[in-house]
C-alpha cells in the first residue's frame, strides 16, 4: 500500500525521523522529494511510504500534526515512479 505525506520545510526533519526511527515503518519503503523536484507548485516536501496497511495506520498517527496525508497522491506517485524509472535507464546504458 502506497501513501503520500505532505510535509512543511521545517517539519521535514521531524517527520523523517519519527518514520526512520521506528523499526516496522523503517522496513517499508520511505522516499523524500521536494515538491518544487516533482515540477509541483506547492511548498512542502513529499513522503512517499510503500508498507502493509498497518504499518501506514501506524505512520499516519506518528505523524499527526506533523505531516498530512496528500489528497492529490496518484500524481505525486506517478512523477516519482517517472524519475526512478529514468534514472534505471539511464544507470542501464551505462553499463550497456
Amino acid at each position: 500500500m502506497k501513501i503520500v505525506f505532505a510535509v512543511k520545510s521545517d517539519s521535514k526533519q521531524k517527520a523523517e525521523d519519527l518514520l526512520k526511527k521506528d523499526d516496522e515503518i523503517n522496513r517499508g519503503s520511505i522516499t523524500v522529494r521536494s515538491a518544487s523536484s516533482l515540477d509541483i507548485s506547492e511548498d512542502c516536501y513529499f513522503i512517499l511510504l510503500d508498507a502493509s496497511e498497518h504499518i501506514v495506520e501506524k505512520a499516519k498517527h506518528l505523524l499527526k500534526g506533523v505531516a498530512e496525508v496528500y489528497k492529490n497522491h496518484e500524481k505525486v506517485i506517478e512523477k516519482i515512479t517517472e524519475q526512478e524509472d529514468a534514472a534505471t535507464e539511464g544507470f542501464g546504458n551505462i553499463l550497456g
